[in-house]
């Protein structure tokens, strides 16, 4: 089989049937879990679609998507640019020297940080591996470069918070450096409450803290202003299952963000301090997405509009307090 009646084959079975299609958000440290759910996905896949259906199953990071599909779906070219490299490998004229069916898998990494490249790998295996030999597949192909993305992704998120710590340290310094020379009742008149000296640097730190968190807050009210809703009423929306998981995921990832920015300034010299805010993760995100989707039925019942940065910052804000308070536990 050449590449004109590979094209013609994979062209043909993706026009005319429809692309299955599945996600789910990683956990950012518990990759036990992700491996399961991964699993568990295309392992139901394979229990009951067929081999030639067309699939996508996409991996939702923090800062990065991880795409496992058959090679050509996204791009037919795809196909001629691996045949080339297989004759040139193999001195072979066909595309699939093997004799395998089906087509090769690629799993796809694709950035959301321009200073991180995207990527991809086609791996040594078929849409008939998967199917024939699920676990071997899984186990030796699959899971190893999907474990590598995930990583990848942990590498961009704790770049970013380091970036967030050193243009905290920067307000917290200048913070002092305004406050440091004031006597208490001038302090008083600047910040509108009573500190004494000894109070100043603790002060000082929860502003920068708090002007990071806000920072963060600001970004994504944006891109859920101008990307997910755009000009569409809140409720219409919530509606629509795609925008409200789109929505959710955005609400995941900014309290991810806030809580390594904590670990991150706080827990690197810390381990006992990194491991209980570890602790607290699962439980405070299980709280945020409570109090979210109890504030987005509030807006929806009473018919009000949208605040992009009031409602995240009813929502996270006493979520950094939380933190704040337990790093204080700590000190």
């Amino acid at each position: 089989m050449d590449i004109d009646d590979l094209k013609k084959q994979i062209s043909g079975r993706f026009e005319n049937a429809p692309i299955q299609s599945s996600a789910f958000y990683a956990d950012p440290e518990d990759h036990l879990d992700n491996q399961k759910k991964l699993r568990v996905t295309l392992k139901s896949f394979t229990e009951t679609q067929k081999m030639i259906t067309p699939f996508a199953l996409q991996i939702l990071c923090t800062h990065s998507e991880i795409t496992l599909m058959p090679l050509g779906l996204l791009d037919l070219n795809e196909l001629k640019q691996w045949e080339n490299e297989q004759r040139k490998d193999t001195g072979i004229l066909v595309g699939n020297p093997d004799k395998r069916n089906g087509f090769p898998l690629v799993i796809q990494f694709e950035s959301h940080v321009k200073e991180f490249p995207s990527e991809k790998k086609v791996l040594d295996v078929y849409t008939d591996d998967l199917f024939n030999h699920f676990h071997d597949t899984f186990n030796d192909h699959i899971w190893p470069i999907v474990m590598k993305y995930l990583n990848e992704n942990q590498s961009i998120l704790k770049e970013i918070e380091k970036k967030l710590v050193d243009e905290s340290s920067d307000v917290k310094n200048m913070t002092l450096k305004q406050l440091e020379p004031l006597n208490e009742s001038e302090i008083k008149e600047k910040i509108g409450i009573s500190l004494k000296k000894d109070q100043l640097e603790h002060y000082s730190s929860y502003i920068a803290d708090m002007s990071q968190v806000n920072s963060i807050l600001t970004s994504s009210g944006t891109f859920t202003k101008e990307q997910i809703l755009k000009d569409m009423p809140f409720a219409q929306m919530m509606n629509l299952a795609e925008m409200r998981n789109t929505f959710f995921y955005v609400l995941d990832n900014t309290f991810n963000e806030i809580l390594y920015f904590y670990i991150q300034a706080y827990g690197t010299k810390n381990p006992a301090l990194k491991k209980h805010l570890q602790t607290l993760r699962k439980n405070l995100a299980a709280i945020m997405r409570q109090d979210a989707w109890k504030k987005s039925n509030d807006l929806i019942e009473d018919e009000k509009k949208f605040d992009a940065q009031k409602f995240f910052s009813s929502v996270f804000l006493p979520i950094a307090e939380n933190l704040e308070v337990e790093i204080d536990k700590f000190k």
